[in-house]
């Protein structure tokens, strides 16, 4: 019989961890939980659609090719978007260090709505969601075409997330003596006034108003709080008649 080996009890005292790597864990962990909360809905999305392609292909006698590529479009759609959050991630510390900067170039306003829109269709019809669109079709502005696409992504994927079900999202853009507005809104509950500027902080989660828990609305809004600035605009958001949280991004010309 093997005799155990007894393990002699350390002396040594315990390492105490400093206050930065305690809050450095802790930052890193938040971080995470962010990236699966942000990355859960495109990435569940795609596995249907190609689930439903799958039965598409193999169950049927004669495949209805217009849904399947419809199927792979849509899947192709979000597989944007996932890609579009994890760049998020990445910006967001060279734009807060200051390495990364908009390189501004004339752009169609309206490519970037429809392909913001394109990303949350799925979330529209699923919530039944009207969709109104205030903007002149040809203006175009002086932008970051990646950078500005991204904020829209994140407003219209917000706006859709909390407005309630049969409710209304308003995107308009406009012109102005001060420069470019970008509003985009829901007809859900206002954000409470103290936390209006709260809210765009890195790491903000705020308490639903549903019976889901806690949503989070942390590093999409942080990212487009950057982007505007790059941008060297700003971001609010404010109410506006039945339109409870319409976050108003401004920058000069």
């Amino acid at each position: 019989m093997t005799t155990p080996v007894r393990r002699e009890k350390s002396t040594e005292p315990p390492e105490v961890e400093s206050d930065s790597a305690r809050e450095l864990r802790q930052k890193k962990r938040v971080l995470a939980a962010l990236v699966v909360h942000d990355l859960r809905s495109p990435l569940s999305a795609i596995h249907g659609y190609l689930g439903l392609l799958r039965e598409e292909l193999t169950d049927r006698e004669q495949v209805n090719k217009p849904q399947a590529l419809a199927y792979i479009e849509d899947a192709t759609t979000l597989v944007g978007k996932a890609l579009g959050l994890v760049a998020t991630i990445l910006d967001v510390d060279e734009l807060e260090d200051g390495i990364l900067h908009a390189a501004i170039a004339p752009v169609r306003i309206i490519e970037l709505l429809d392909r913001a829109r394109a990303g949350n269709r799925a979330q529209f019809e699923v919530r039944e969601l009207r969709v109104d669109v205030d903007v002149d079709p040809d203006m175009v502005i002086r932008i970051d075409r990646e950078l500005f696409g991204r904020v829209i992504e994140n407003l219209i994927d917000n706006s859709a997330r909390y407005s309630p079900r049969g409710g209304r999202v308003a995107i308009a853009v406009k012109r102005d003596a001060l420069g470019i507005e970008l509003a985009i809104g829901n007809s859900g509950p206002p954000v409470p006034a103290t936390e209006r500027e709260r809210i765009f902080g890195r790491y903000f989660q705020v308490e639903a108003r549903r019976a889901a828990a806690r949503a989070n609305r942390g590093l999409g809004l942080y990212f487009c709080k950057l982007a505007a600035e790059a941008h060297g605009g700003t971001i609010h958001v404010e109410q506006r008649g039945d339109l409870g949280a319409v976050f108003v991004v401004r920058i000069p010309e």
